[in-house]
This record gives structure tokens, sequence and C-alpha cells, in this order.
């Protein structure tokens, strides 16, 4: 009997001793990691207050690589909400959602899961170094205990799955953004446009990378159009587009296209109706066989139709780009697209240079208007 009081005295003492361990341990935890990232403050920023590339740096899927995401409420900013289901116990079922966010500055997201605590918060925040090259990204994790003595035990392992999936999503954005456009776009009014789609005639040419052959180039094609559309009898319906096809270390690969007021026209007495292209590839029945030569009316290999000698036609892209208007000097154009490739990176959008999905411009100046003055739209074709 007195040793069955002695045991019951003993466990007494343990867990008396228990409980005011309990008492005296932090009713707060806090996980806090940093990275340092070589890119353009404004990208950084714009890729953390959006969920839609957190997919693919959550240091989430170091413990479920099989784990489902969906995103909803707004693309970025407050309100943004990625969810997630997963087999692991270790991540279980949960949610992000931005409940602040400073632009350039900081980022703040509540979680919602299975792990100890209450208001459980992650904070990003952004700190430039002094020349501006690289941005410091700190990640900090809260969490509150309160009273819950078993909360305050198991904060003792917080360097456990939170620390890890901290320290994982730094390495993840880190890597990812290291693929980007290394370009600061942040003085750049991009945003998304609704494109409907427009009949072109269009002439492939290409020249070396100086304002004045891309200039001379450009002329000797629309030239060409000209002819034909004075051949056809149409009028042109909309300014010069220039169509990137590749911008080389020496050459520069485009086409030069003239909007025209109607989906179809008439050479020689046959009447024909320019329709969005198929590449051959898609459709082997859409183009002529090598040995044939292509006349008015045929397929080239692209799906364009050929219209007179070097022009063709097609209706041109319909969907959503990235749209941005500049004035200044044409040599300007190729750090416009490359901005607006980045902020296609940073936003989570799609891009497929190819086919009708490459990029263009617009060219909008006044007749009268300097080398340095010239305005222009430019469009980058995106999926988001």
């Amino acid at each position: 009997m007195i040793r069955i009081f002695e045991m019951l005295v003993a466990l007494l003492i343990v867990f008396v001793l228990a409980v005011l361990v309990g008492v005296v341990l932090p009713d707060h935890g806090h996980v806090e990691r940093s990275v340092e990232v070589p890119s353009p403050l404004r990208q950084v920023y714009d890729t953390v207050n959006t969920f839609r590339r957190f997919p693919q740096y959550s240091g989430l899927r170091a413990f479920d690589p099989a784990m489902r995401m969906s995103l909803s409420g707004p693309e970025s900013g407050v309100g943004a909400k990625a969810s997630w289901t997963s087999a692991s116990p270790k991540i279980g079922d949960g949610s992000l959602t931005i409940t602040k966010s400073t632009p350039d500055s900081d980022v703040t997201m509540t979680l919602d899961n299975d792990w100890i605590g209450e208001n459980k918060t992650y904070a990003i925040t952004l700190t430039p170094s002094s020349n501006g090259r690289t941005v410091r990204v700190t990640e900090t994790y809260d969490v509150d205990y309160g009273w819950n003595l078993f909360w305050r035990f198991g904060g003792l392992y917080i360097n456990g799955e939170p620390s890890a999936v901290v320290q994982g999503t730094l390495g993840s954005l880190s890597a990812m953004m290291a693929g980007f456009p290394n370009t600061d776009y942040k003085d750049q009014e991009i945003k998304v446009a609704d494109i409907t789609a427009k009949p072109v005639f269009t002439v492939a040419t290409t020249a070396k990378r100086s304002l004045d052959e891309v200039a001379d180039a450009t002329t000797a094609a629309k030239e060409k159009i000209d002819a034909v559309l004075k051949k056809a009898g149409l009028a042109e319906a909309g300014p010069l587009m220039t169509i990137t096809t590749e911008w080389g270390e020496e050459d520069y690969n485009f086409s030069v296209a003239i909007p025209v007021a109607q989906p179809s026209f008439t050479l020689g007495g046959q009447t024909y109706t320019i329709e969005t292209p198929v590449p051959a590839a898609e459709d082997d029945s859409n183009a002529a066989p090598s040995d044939t030569p292509l006349t008015t009316g045929s397929k080239d290999k692209k799906g364009l139709l050929v219209v007179d000698g070097d022009v063709r036609a097609a209706l041109w892209y319909q969907g959503q780009a990235l749209y941005t208007e500049f004035t200044g000097s044409a040599a300007q154009l190729p750090l416009l697209r490359l901005n607006q490739k980045a902020y296609a990176e940073t936003h989570g959008y799609h891009y497929n240079e190819s086919g009708l999905t490459r990029p263009w411009d617009e060219n909008v100046s006044q007749p009268d208007a300097a080398a340095d003055q010239q305005t222009f739209r430019v469009y980058l074709p995106i999926t988001r």
C-alpha cells in the first residue's frame, strides 16, 4: 500500500513539474530564415504577392510531391488563396490566404491547417541591398500557443516541419527566379488586354540587328504588301505590325504585317477567305507538297494563305496578351519585350513564342514623329 502511495506521489510530482515547465515555456513560436535573391525588387514582390507560382516553389512539396493544390480569390494581393490536400500526415489539408500586402515591402499570409497552435501566419519581408542588385527575402512563421500546455511543449519542435517548409520555400523560390529575365519592369505599365482576331497581310523577313537595317527590311516588306493590297482592292485597317520570330545575337527574324479591312479578297477573279492558320505538322492536308509551287490560295507549311509572291494572309491572334504602350526609340523595343516576359514569369502567365502566339508591336506614331519619339503598342500573347 505504501509503495502504491509513493508511486502516486511521484506521478503527482512529475505532473506538477510538467505543469510548471509548461507554464514557463513560451506561449508563442517563431521561425525566421532568409535568402539573398539577385533579382529586381518588383520581380520578387510580384512573385510572392500571388500564389500562381506557389505550387512550383512551395516547400510543402518536399514532404509530398503528389500533393494537390488549387487557387481561389483574386489573382494577387489581399484575398488570394491557395488550398491543398495531401495524404502526408506532415502536411495534411490546409490553406494560405494573403491578408496584408505592401508593394515592394512585405506580404503576410494566414495559415489554416492541423499544425498545433492558433493565429498561424507566414510573413515575407523584402529588403533591397544598398546597390540595388539583390534583395534579401526573409520569411517568418509565427504561431500562438496560449495556455494550452500541450501546444507549448509541441512548440519545442517548431524547427521541424514549419522550419523545413520555410527553408525549402526560400531555396526553391531563389532557384526558380534565377530562370526569370533579370530586368526591372517597375517603371513600365503592363496590363492584360483582350485581343480580337483580325485579318492581316504579312511578309516574313530578316535583318541585321541595327535600326537602319531593320527599317530597310520593314520598308521593303511593306512595299510588297502595299502592291498586293492595291491589286486586291483592299484598304489598310490598322497600324503596321512587327511580329517577332527570333531576336538572335546578330540577326533579327520577323514578319511585317498590315491589318486589312475585310476577311476576304479577290485576285484573278477568284475570291479567297482569310482564316486562322493551321501548321502543316498539325494538318498535313493544309499544305501543298514540298515540290509543288505555292500559288494564290494554297497554304504554306505554317498554314498561312499564299496571296502573291512572298505575301501571306492570316487571321491573326485572338485571346489575351500582356500590353504596354511606349514612346521613344525603336531601339528600346527589345527591352520592353523582355520586361513583358519577366512580368509573365512573376505573375504565373504562360507564353509561347511560336505561330500565332509570337509577340508583336504596332507602330502608331504620327507620320512626322522623330526617330526618338515613335509610339508603339507592344503585345505578348499569354494564357492564364
